[in-house]
């Protein structure tokens, strides 16, 4: 009998480089195989011990179409026997894989993901929301136009990318400075605006099978980066709220999507309100590894039950001393501010890079972080904001 070809996952690296890491780990614990495609020189994974996982190299650091087919091809000589499987961990390549499915297809990649009309509904935040609130969904109060009496607010791209190509940010926005600043720069009618919420924050971690079945996992935020950029600090938690889980489910099963999805919501008085959805892997993917989930089970197979999600804890200290050296104030959430002083210093033994495989990584990023500081006090007038002695206070 002829044994059926193993399949071996494929990563675009360049993005998002903490969920890759976790999911290598993931991937090497269990004897998965895997295959890298790095981005060419200075590529962070290349100072882990998964630099020997990388299989082809692109040419260019942008996403070039051809530069990344020509990638597969090679991957595919090498890995004739293989069926090589692309694991989505970042939605700009995700969706240029999506737009030539066919084309990477044919170079030897299986693509088992959503088709990219569904991926895009759940990926733009101005069409999820709007289809969310119609299953009852809370979401942050609309504004009509970015006003100074409306201050502070949030204003949130309705596409992921504008007419020009250009990749488009959330911005929070909290005083008239910032506002005018946005104003000047921003072409408002690629934007959506919200009230800013300060409340806790929590992510859902979701995977929704082919069948109908919906797994969860829960994230409580604790310390996040200025601007609404990636957690520094979280950890795994019960279910914030059953009734929005529930509207959750209800919402992406009437989508018909299958695959995993970072759901981030807001609890406010009691009120618990959608922010948004990002149908990928997310930053602190090592929590929802510690809570059991599978990278695998992105394909929309059904998952195994997950473990006793009741502990595991989350931190990223390269982060916090990027905004530090940049004078920027992180975000500090509730429940990080009731933690008693020890166990605030014990996230720092949580490191997402402070592990063998990463070391280098990890001691890299300090310095950098480091001798960015150093230069911009030697070179730069100081920040107004005043920076937390630690990372979390």
């Amino acid at each position: 009998m002829v044994a059926p070809p193993a399949t071996r996952h494929v990563i675009f690296t360049g993005a998002n480089e903490r969920a890759v890491l976790a999911i290598c780990r993931s991937f090497a614990r269990r004897a998965v195989p895997c295959s890298l495609v790095a981005r060419p020189g200075a590529d962070p994974l290349r100072r882990t011990a998964y630099r020997r996982w990388i299989g082809a190299t692109r040419r260019v650091d942008t996403l070039d179409l051809e530069d990344m087919l020509e990638c597969v091809r090679q991957l595919a000589a090498r890995h004739a026997g293989d069926v090589l499987t692309f694991v989505p961990t970042a939605e700009s390549i995700n969706r240029l894989i999506l737009r030539h499915r066919t084309a990477f297809e044919q170079a030897g990649l299986t693509v088992a993901l959503v088709s990219e009309a569904m991926y895009t509904a759940v990926s733009d935040k101005a069409s999820l929301l709007d289809h969310a609130a119609r299953f009852g969904l809370q979401l942050p109060p609309a504004l009509d136009a970015p006003l100074p009496a409306s201050l502070p607010l949030v204003a949130k791209p309705r596409c992921e990318f504008a007419a020009d190509g250009r990749k488009l940010y959330p911005e929070l926005i909290h005083d008239v400075a910032a506002l005018d600043r946005f104003l000047a720069q921003a072409h408002t009618a690629d934007y959506f605006f919200q009230r800013y919420l300060d409340g806790a924050s929590y992510y859902y971690l979701a995977h929704f099978s082919r069948d109908g079945v919906a797994t969860f996992a829960y994230q409580r935020n604790l310390l996040q980066q200025a601007n609404g950029k990636s957690i520094i600090a979280a950890e795994l938690c019960a279910c914030p709220d059953v009734r929005t889980r529930e509207q959750l489910t209800a919402l992406f099963l009437s989508l018909g999507f299958h695959g995993y999805a970072m759901i981030e919501t807001m609890a406010l008085d009691g009120v618990h309100h959608l922010i948004e959805v990002n149908p990928r892997f997310w930053g602190p993917w090592s929590l929802a590894d510690r809570a059991g989930f599978l990278p695998e089970a992105f394909a929309g197979m059904r998952h195994p039950p997950l473990r006793d999600p009741s502990c595991g804890r989350y931190a990223w200290l390269g982060g916090w001393l990027a905004d530090h050296a940049c004078g920027r104030r992180p975000r500090v959430y509730p429940a990080a501010r009731q933690m008693p002083v020890r166990e605030r210093m014990g996230l720092l033994a949580r490191d997402v890079y402070l592990r063998r495989d990463s070391l280098l990584l990890f001691l890299g990023e300090i310095f950098n972080a480091l001798t960015s500081r150093r230069m911009r006090s030697r070179g730069c007038a100081p920040t107004r904001q005043r920076v937390p002695p630690c990372p979390i206070s």
